[in-house]
């Protein structure tokens, strides 16, 4: 199969207006950002390891954005994956980038609202990394989650949150660039989302502010990528991608100084959960 470096779907901005209207998950896709979980690559080396993720297993992607998180541990693991996500986009843009790296991976992406999406069958994973809070009711989705797991599966998480409330300027930032409408999670508050589970690996991270030369080479690395692919020389398409894209990096340094991670793999056995027995460390 001969694989194009242009887009066949319509997911390429149209117009400089439609860059800036587009919701934060249809500019990911636009962009065809790499949309990553806390911890990127690191996140992912622990997730197999500690989870022993494996070809015999099956991931499920909860808003894979994408598709990085699957495509990545599939590639790491030989597992298959499924991804699901609210943003049609986003999905058709995962389907790419799986076609263009490998076709071969055992991938599946889905279009799908995450509160009414019903699975073929279990999965043996499941990545959520920091996507529950992009959810109305994170508790609500953590628990229903719970009911695509095989018995003695895995749950693979990096929640974000905050030891201190969230400045009202940094607040605004999480809401208007990100569009998460949820409170920011204390640690506490963060993990009694997976309450019940077996604790199998735990590792708090902070985060550093990148520095702007850091982000001008993200965003130009990014946003050539991206007029490459979709075959875009509109010099004002570019610079309100460009504009957006460095836009949504510095509400990232805005949250990062407010914010830390905890890497979790997690244990779900039928016959205790949602009990506890096994102290916490």
């Amino acid at each position: 199969m001969t694989i194009t470096t242009t887009w066949p779907l319509p997911t390429a901005p149209r117009s400089a207006d439609a860059v800036r209207a587009a919701s934060y998950p249809d500019f990911v896709a636009m962009t065809n950002q790499t949309n990553v979980m806390p911890g990127a690559h690191a996140t992912l080396n622990t997730w197999a390891l500690h989870s022993r993720l494996g070809p015999q297993h099956h991931l499920l992607d909860a808003a894979c954005t994408t598709g990085f998180t699957s495509r990545e541990l599939a590639r790491l693991t030989g597992c298959t994956a499924t991804g699901f996500d609210l943003s049609h986009d986003s999905v058709a843009l995962a389907r790419y980038n799986h076609r263009l790296l490998d076709p071969t991976l055992r991938l599946t992406y889905h279009q799908a609202d995450g509160t009414t999406y019903r699975p073929e069958h279990t999965f043996s994973h499941i990545a959520v990394g920091a996507a529950l809070g992009f959810f109305p009711d994170p508790p609500a989705m953590a628990t229903r989650l719970l009911g695509f797991l095989d018995d003695g599966g895995y749950v693979l998480a990096a929640p974000f949150w905050s030891p201190e409330p969230l400045p009202d300027h940094a607040a605004a930032v999480r809401r208007e660039v990100f569009g998460i409408t949820s409170p920011m999670e204390t640690r506490d508050q963060a993990l009694a989302l997976f309450a019940g589970l077996d604790v199998l690996h735990q590792a708090d991270h902070t985060l550093t502010p990148e520095p702007a030369d850091a982000i001008e080479h993200y965003c130009r690395s990014t946003i050539d990528r991206a007029c490459e692919q979709s075959g875009n020389t509109d010099p004002a398409v570019r610079a309100a991608m460009t504009e957006r894209l460095r836009e949504i990096k510095h509400a990232t340094n805005t949250l990062r100084a407010h914010q830390r991670y905890t890497v979790l793999v997690l244990r779900y056995d039928a016959r205790a959960y949602p009990n506890r027995y096994v102290e916490l460390f």
